[in-house]
């Protein structure tokens, strides 16, 4: 029986996470949902999914602060996250992304085809690099 994949989307926005929710949920994962950066590191600590998707921008901490957290917590540090967001990302973001070892980030506006695509991709990798360990 395969294993099935987890994805947590932790935005404020309910109406992102209904929709790339949904088009995850019919690419055949498994989502979870968090409406703010606190409750999602509460989340990837208990349920351990294989994929954050992490809005850069909400009202309680932005994303990088929460990508941070992760990256410093043993339970999540192991977790890709992809950054999903509505801002254009800047060469100082860029470089803050890969230091916080954000995989890739996205612009809410993708075509569904290709975040799915992208989102595949982060996770062929990241278990390339579990395995190697």
């Amino acid at each position: 029986m395969p294993s099935v994949t987890h994805i947590l989307i932790i935005d404020n926005d309910p109406m992102i996470r209904r929709l790339f929710g949904g088009v995850l949920a019919n690419a055949g994962f498994e989502v979870l949902y968090s409406q703010d950066g606190n409750e999602g590191r509460e989340i990837a600590r208990r349920m351990q999914p294989d994929l954050i998707l992490l809005d850069i921008r909400m009202p309680d901490t932005d994303g990088y602060v929460i990508a941070r957290r992760l990256r410093e917590e043993p339970k999540t540090s192991h977790i890709p996250v992809i950054f999903l967001t509505n801002e254009d990302i800047s060469a100082e973001a860029e470089k803050a992304m890969k230091e916080l070892w954000v995989k890739d980030y996205m612009h809410k506006s993708i075509d569904l085809k290709e975040f799915i695509k992208r989102i595949k991709k982060v996770l062929s990798d990241s278990k390339i690099e579990e395995k190697k360990k």
